[in-house]
């Protein structure tokens, strides 16, 4: 048995996220973890809350004002875990479409990748989460237009 979640476990940990129900997910994240959006835009920032309404705000709140249903995640790649307190993985949104204004229909073909510590618990306490700024400016941009 390793000390840290493997491949396996975490593929099932994030086929949470593609799902309606992302709970059982956020079951295995600290309540004080450590979530860092690096880059300067205006999701950007370091979060010490799961439960902060900023933090909920920013993470996922914006995205989904502007598309047609709630975000879902299709996992591409894992790497690490195991042996290792830190694993990577890529996502893509998963079958997102655009639901506002004039650009209804528009596909959301956004891609993410974390990168997630555990704790010897298999616990997220830290996530590190690049984010595009093109597309945030773009939905700033779609947002406003509304």
């Amino acid at each position: 048995m390793t000390p840290y979640p493997d491949a396996n476990e975490i593929r099932q940990l994030i086929s949470h996220l593609s799902t309606d129900n992302f709970q059982p997910f956020y079951d295995r994240v600290a309540p004080d973890v450590t979530w860092e959006v690096p880059g300067s835009s205006s999701g950007s920032g370091r979060f010490t809350s799961l439960g902060s309404k900023v933090w909920k705000r920013i993470a996922l709140g914006g995205t989904n004002n502007a598309l047609a249903s709630p975000l879902k995640f299709k996992l591409v790649h894992i790497i690490g875990g195991g042996d290792q307190a830190w694993a990577a993985v890529e996502m893509e949104a998963l079958d997102a479409t655009v639901g506002t204004h004039h650009f209804v229909g528009m596909p959301y073909p956004q891609k993410y990748s974390w990168i997630m510590r555990f704790n010897d618990r298999g616990i997220i306490v830290q996530v590190r989460a690049p984010y595009s700024r093109r597309v945030m400016n773009a939905f700033e941009r779609l947002k406003s237009e509304c």
